[in-house]
């Protein structure tokens, strides 16, 4: 049988995050949406956090929902980070024709060695 996880487990680690990035607990709280009574109620186990509130906690903190929620997995996966780059340039139109050239490069280098490999 699995172990239950607690909300107070989360707000401790909610806790542990807004501490180690030094971060005014209030204004982390208002920023999330998050009021302090909601945070107590967390804690001593009267009522839980919605997903909404867990997820955007998690994306703030560059955590995965895994390690908010059961401590395991911190970290968010390099792939998941380098999706988030790539949407953050928009479209390739944005690029300039040196990096669009450099990106061509790296996926032709990319193909070759994967090609390379299986051989």
């Amino acid at each position: 049988m699995e172990k239950f996880v607690s909300s107070k487990e989360i707000v401790e680690r909610i806790e542990y995050l807004i501490e180690a990035n030094n971060i005014p607990k209030s204004d982390f709280l208002k920023e999330m949406g998050i009021s302090s009574g909601n945070m107590g109620d967390w804690k001593s186990e009267r009522s839980t956090p919605n997903i909404h509130k867990l997820v955007r906690v998690a994306e703030y903190f560059k955590v995965t929902l895994d390690w908010l929620v059961t401590g395991k997995d911190r970290h968010v996966k390099e792939d998941d980070l380098l999706g988030e780059k790539l949407q953050s340039v928009g479209s390739v139109q944005e690029l300039s024709e040196d990096e669009k050239a450099f990106i061509r490069e790296y996926i032709e280098f990319t193909t070759y060695r994967k090609q390379d490999k299986r051989e």
